[in-house]
This record gives C-alpha cells, structure tokens and sequence, in this order.
C-alpha cells in the first residue's frame, strides 16, 4: 500500500484517491438498507413514522457518496450523524404512538427568525431567548429529545452534559468552525436540526457539498418536514411550555409556502444586510463547514456556490412579500445594522409590531446578556471575496433591486 501514499508536497493519484474511497466506504458505509437494518436491530423499532423519511434519506445518501468528497472523518461523522437521526426518529416516532396526548396540543402563533444569513440572526434568537415568556429550542432537547424535557429539570437535565460532551469534541477536532458560530449545549438551535428528522433539510446542505440532494430538496414540497418540525416542537412543549416560540433558520425563505401551511398563523422577522458583506462571511463559513467533512474544497466553487443560493434567497423574499401584501401585518424587515446598534429598540420594534408585550424583566435580562457578551472575547472573522473568486464590482448589479427595495445601507468589505 506504501506506493499508493502521496510524497510530502504530491497531489494524490487518481488511483490513490479510489484506494482510500474505497477503504473508507468499506470501513464506514454509507448504505440505505444497511443503515436501516442498523437501527431497527439495536431499537426492535420498525416505525419511522407519517409524513415518511424514506425518500430524503436514500436521495442524501447517493448524493453523499457521489458528490461529497468525503474525507475519512466525514465519511464516518456522516455514517454517525445518519444512524443518531434514525434511531432517534424511530424512538420518537414510538414514543408518540403511546402517548397521543402530545400531538393534540396546539402551537399558536409562532415566530420565525429568517431572511439573510450572516446578518444577526444567531443573536436576534438569542436576544428573544432571554424573556421566560419566549420557548426556544435549546441545543441538547434536540439532540437527544428523549424522555421529553420538563419545567422542573429544564436546567440541570443529565442531557446538557452529555451534548456538551459531543460539542466538546468538535470543537477539539474543528476549532475553526466554533471560532465563526457558537456552539453551545444551552443555546437555541436552529429550525433546520429539527428537520434533519425528516431527511428533508439544508442542515445537510450545510455540511456536505451535494448538487443533486440540493436540487431534490428545492423541488420536493417541504410541508412533510414542517409537519414534523410541528410534532417535535409539541413534544418539546408538552412539560416545558411557554407562551409562544420563537424559532430561527434563514433557510425558511425557501419554503414559506409550505411553512404558511402548516403554521397558519406563523408570523416572520426578516433580516435584511448588505449582500457582499453576507456573500463574504457567508463563503467563509461554508468553506468551514465542507472542510471539516470533505478532503476536496474549491473556493471558488463555494463563492459560485453561495452567490447563486444568496441571489435566490433575496428573490423568495421580495416575491413572498410581493403576493402576500395582505399578510403585511404577519411580517416585519428589520435591518442588521439597526439590530447592532440599538439591539433592544429593535426587539422593542418587533415586539410592538406583532402586539407582544415586552416586560420590564425581560428586557432587563437581554440587558444582562448583552453586557456579558461586551466582557467576552470574541475572535475575529476575517474573510476576503477574492478568495472565493467574488467580484463586488460584478456581483453589486445582481442585488440591486434587493439593495434599493429595502434601503439597504452599504457596508465597508
């Protein structure tokens, strides 16, 4: 096998490269039925459950082993993650066949934190976090959602530890990605970990680079993943309430359509930047995140990447907004740089457009988190657009109309 080891400073042979696939893929084998027949033996679990899983499941698989370039972690972390996801799904799906009184709770009049990534989101929902009247969901009760939380033990549940252990390890084997999204076994998770449920989700967009997944996900109608993402949250809710939740994903903006179907009475933040500063950060953090589970990154495939998804994200929302002028009072922009500079008259703003009370101690608590975050050291992103191949002068026309519609102001790249 020695032959077959690339010198210090030699590109892999292309029969280097099979070698090695083909030893990962023997030694962690990405397998519909294999994986399947995994976790039905270790659960005695046959049922994954309504709306079905099964077709996302099979399409992220092919597209993984494909596309994906996985390295030799990414191919086991990959194999990890399925088998968790299953096993958790089967699990959940037993769970609520013997306890039928979780799914008939309602959910009224949710919010949604969404519009363009990279402009304030992670903060915005950690601001709403803070009022005991808002319900988020937190990183370990999705997870590891099993047996439910509950009020008494929501802060010193064993599971806490144990997804703090998990993160713990990430961050030791991929500082970078933590240094650019914090990562917390307390912090709210995003939408887009619940729906990794279903197989139905950009989570996996965000880890692997995988065309052909991504295309069947923009063309399947996503109202399964919501339905699901309806039955997590009321498990979630059943010992633990709040008076509403507030959820997050800038991936929203790709399915409101079915995100109104399911949640009637949803009720959207939209956050608006500068599209070359997001286009920026938002390359950077990809590459990030395809690096830690793919040994075949090109820069300028991440920038063609993210220039093509940001310019179909500011799209959604200008045509969203356009036929749905009647749910004008259902929607609120807010701007990235208001969020920075005045974060509690813009929660304040947000609050009295969707008739929300915003009580003395909760502001007092964002207050409190806000003075914590000034005391900590924070590392500094540094990107740069050539680096991905972006060009400002070309790019800068394409968003235009988004830049004038919502009077973005410019910010210095």
């Amino acid at each position: 096998m020695r032959h077959l080891r690339p010198q210090e400073g030699e590109l892999p042979s292309v029969q280097s490269i099979a070698f090695w696939d083909s030893v990962k893929r023997k030694l962690a084998p990405l397998d519909f039925d294999d994986l399947l027949a995994i976790v039905m033996r270790r659960t005695g679990l046959d049922d994954f459950g309504d709306p079905p899983c099964e077709d996302g499941l099979r399409v992220l698989i092919d597209a993984c082993n494909a596309e994906a370039g996985l390295s030799f972690f990414g191919q086991f972390a990959a194999r990890q993650h399925l088998l968790d996801l299953l096993e958790t799904r089967l699990r959940l799906v037993s769970y609520w066949r013997q306890t039928t009184e979780i799914q008939k709770q309602p959910i009224d009049r949710p919010l949604f934190i969404s519009g363009m990534p990279r402009s304030g989101s992670t903060f915005l929902h950690n601001l709403f976090a803070q009022d005991p009247g808002n319900r988020v969901p937190r990183t370990w009760e999705v997870m590891f959602p099993l047996p439910p939380p509950t009020r008494r033990a929501f802060d010193s549940d064993h599971r806490i530890a144990k997804a703090e252990n998990r993160l713990r390890w990430l961050r030791w084997t991929k500082p970078a990605i933590v240094k650019v999204h914090p990562l917390g076994a307390r912090l709210p998770q995003e939408c887009i970990a619940i729906t990794s449920y279903s197989f139905q989700s950009d989570e996996f967009l965000c880890m692997f680079h995988i065309p052909s997944y991504e295309s069947w996900l923009r063309n399947h109608d996503a109202a399964p993943a919501y339905r699901f993402h309806r039955c997590f949250l009321k498990h979630l809710q059943w010992l633990c309430p709040g008076e509403r939740w507030v959820l997050k994903a800038p991936d929203h903006v790709h399915a409101l359509p079915a995100l109104f179907e399911i949640y009637p009475d949803a009720r959207i933040i939209f956050l608006h930047r500068d599209p070359l500063k997001v286009l920026g950060s938002i390359a950077s953090l990809t590459k990030l995140l395809w690096g830690a589970f793919s040994s075949r990154i090109d820069p300028r495939e991440v920038g063609d990447y993210e220039t093509r998804i940001l310019s179909d994200t500011v799209l959604k929302v200008m045509e969203f907004q356009d036929r749905h002028s009647s749910l004008a009072d259902r929607f609120i922009n807010i701007q990235y740089l208001d969020l920075v500079r005045d974060p509690i008259a813009t929660v304040r703003s947000i609050y009295n457009h969707f008739g929300l009370n915003l009580s003395v101690n909760a502001e007092a608590s964002m207050r409190a988190f806000l003075k914590s975050r000034l005391n900590k050291r924070r590392a500094r992103h540094v990107y740069h657009l050539a680096d991905f191949g972006i060009d400002p002068i070309q790019e800068g026309p394409r968003f235009a109309a988004y830049c004038e519609r919502f009077a973005i102001e410019r910010e210095p790249l």
